[in-house]
């Protein structure tokens, strides 16, 4: 039990539905001039811990193309990223070829604060460097993950499109697939001790759990040795 508790505190969290998926169902073209951008909506809870890394199933491409990764908060009432960038990463590229491989984008421990966001790869800042390419995405149902759907857009380059999406160019809502992705998740920050009282290590916040469950089991022996 004790060891159970102890994984408990110090493990990370993980939104991951590539376990569901089967290696070969796909969402496509995603790429140059195809439509540029596809992500994938996320739910964060209060009390969840940064962000580590995001990453998607990417292959089968006709050329080798060249993306970013990105995170916006979501308005799901209205269909579209909005406020500024919360996350842009280096450009990245996927070779030409047969097959699948996990694009990975790390984030060196993003904050967020709970709500919905979307998380995202795009060609609209390297258009240039692959005009003719189309990839393939790793897709399973939406019951993988409850907490979102696969969105995408076919904004080109033009980004403002991303949080002002107009009549004849907005984001599309898929209620039937979500991308084959993972999210990492780290252990929230501690609340502040007050002051003059030393913030607890996760060794004795499991020693305090480790406590309780003995005077717990004394008790219940006691118990059952005055029936």
């Amino acid at each position: 039990m004790l060891l159970l508790i102890a994984g408990s505190l110090m493990s990370q969290g993980l939104i991951n539905t590539i376990p569901s998926w089967n290696g070969a169902a796909y969402a496509h073209d995603f790429g140059v001039p195809n439509t540029a951008t596809y992500g994938q909506t996320i739910n964060v809870a209060a009390g969840t811990g940064p962000i580590a890394s995001f990453g998607f199933e990417i292959g089968n491409c006709t050329a080798n193309v060249s993306f970013r990764g990105e995170i916006y908060a979501w308005d799901g009432s209205l269909a579209r990223a909005t406020g500024p960038s919360l996350f842009e990463s280096s450009v990245t590229s996927v070779a030409s070829g047969p097959g699948f491989r996990l694009v990975t984008f790390n984030t060196a421990g993003l904050n967020l604060g709970p709500g919905n966001y979307v998380l995202f790869a795009t060609t609209s800042k390297d258009q240039g460097d692959a005009p003719n390419s189309a990839c393939r995405w790793g897709s399973v149902p939406n019951t993988a993950y409850p907490g979102g759907n696969f969105v995408y857009i076919s904004n080109g380059a033009n980004t403002s499109l991303w949080t002002v999406p107009t009549d004849a160019v907005s984001w599309v809502v898929d209620p039937a697939q979500d991308l084959a992705f993972q999210v990492s998740l780290g252990q929230p920050a501690p609340a502040p001790a007050p002051a003059g009282v030393p913030a607890a290590s996760p060794a004795t916040l499991l020693l305090g759990v480790a406590g309780v469950i003995s005077l717990g089991l004394l008790g219940l022996s006691r118990f059952r040795i005055a029936r």
